[in-house]
């Protein structure tokens, strides 16, 4: 045993010559680590920390020699295998399944479902609820709803939210016109010719009762081969239409105001910007764009033809008391939504939404915006978008992601 004893203390003393003096070790490799430098009397603390994890580090040098001595005290450690980190796959979104479960009278937003445009969904405007109405090839050739998206149009005639066809029709959803605020009727504009001639021909206003004859209302603008006349707003409840003349490029020439009862117009405007108005007809606005500012405005004016305010911008839609209007800047800039006889925003849009479509809360405050993301890229000739419910104190709720509404 003396001679074991004396055994380690020899190979202890000739791995104590190589380290050196193990408690000043530290403080040697400290002076040279700093050698050349000037620290910062900040710094001492964290120095003083260093220096006391090499002596700790010299220290456990000397133990690993002792250790080292029997071979049955050495251990091995074998490093854990690294997990390999693997990403969840992405889930494939699903259409809707279970039916739209409400009540027949209950406002909804209609929409192509993200994951199959060939089917059709509905929600309320609180989302509480949503779901399948129907499915069929037809629907990605594009929907008008009626206000309360009880009733929708579609390339072959018209439908109720059962996907039961109400009423047949040879007219495309481009000429089909415009729902009237009572969710019932619909007003159009029709010529003689279905290919109107270069030089035009006189167009007829009509109201439509669904599943009924179309009734000629009166006659006023024209068609013509590039161009044509719409309906800007058609309320019966109001007993009023808004029809304009339109350029082969979209904007207004001129526009008229018509009792729908007797065809007797209240009163015509000429125009050489756009035309918008609310559901009833009561707010029309007359929108001029300067093409070297880049600056868009709007003349509101009632439908008796008074002058009621001007807006900052291009107002696209009106909410359904014609309270609140969207607006946008020139070539679809940034969106907001304004008290338009104040000029107070409620509601600012995200950055870089375009407007994309708008929808009046029937009877209600709020208005429904439909915003382009330049993330969502076109998909069938329709631009997807996100659908933001906003009342009339800016709160906004984003009610739907990246779809195409048939409003």
């Amino acid at each position: 045993m003396n001679d074991l004893r004396r055994d380690i203390n020899d190979v202890f003393a000739k791995q104590q010559e190589q380290l050196g003096d193990a408690a000043s070790a530290g403080n040697r490799m400290l002076r040279s680590a700093t050698a050349g430098r000037r620290v910062s009397r900040q710094l001492w603390p964290s120095v003083a920390g260093v220096a006391l994890v090499l002596v700790a580090a010299s220290a456990i040098g000397v133990s690993v020699v002792v250790r080292g001595l029997h071979p049955r005290n050495v251990v091995t450690n074998h490093p854990s295998p690294t997990p390999i980190a693997t990403s969840a796959p992405t889930p494939v979104p699903t259409p809707l399944s279970q039916l739209l479960q409400v009540p027949a009278s209950t406002p909804v937003i209609l929409f192509r479902d993200p994951a199959d445009d060939k089917q059709l969904d509905g929600i309320t405007w609180d989302g509480s609820a949503r779901g399948r109405v129907t499915a069929s090839p037809e629907v990605a050739m594009g929907l008008l709803q009626n206000p309360a998206g009880t009733l929708y149009q579609w390339t072959g005639g018209i439908s109720n939210r059962s996907g039961a066809v109400v009423a047949t029709s040879a007219t495309s959803s481009k000429g089909f016109g415009t729902w009237a605020d009572d969710g019932k009727h619909y007003c159009s504009m029709v010529s003689s010719s279905q290919l109107p001639p270069a030089g035009g021909e006189p167009a007829t206003l009509q109201l439509t009762t669904v599943g009924q004859v179309p009734r000629n209302v009166a006659q006023v603008a024209h068609m013509y081969d590039q161009a044509s006349s719409g309906v800007v707003a058609c309320s019966v409840n109001k007993d009023q239409a808004v029809v304009a003349q339109w350029t082969s490029i979209g904007t207004a020439t001129q526009f008229w105001v018509l009792q729908l009862s007797t065809g007797r117009i209240l009163w015509t405007r000429p125009n050489s910007g756009d035309v918008r108005a609310s559901v009833d007809g009561q707010y029309i606005a007359e929108i001029s764009y300067n093409q070297g500012t880049l600056v868009s405005t709007t003349t509101i004016y009632s439908a008796s033809g008074a002058v009621l305010g001007h807006v900052a911008g291009a107002v696209n839609a009106f909410s359904w008391d014609g309270s609140l209007a969207v607006v946008g800047s020139f070539n679809y800039g940034p969106l907001s939504i304004v008290r338009w006889r104040d000029g107070s925003v409620v509601w600012t849009g995200p950055t870089g939404g375009g407007y994309l479509g708008a929808m009046a809360e029937p009877g209600g405050q709020r208005i429904a915006v439909t915003v382009s993301d330049p993330q969502h890229p076109q998909a069938g000739g329709f631009y997807p978008g996100d659908v933001y419910v906003v009342g009339p104190d800016g709160h906004a709720v984003k009610l739907l992601a990246k779809v195409i509404t048939a409003g």
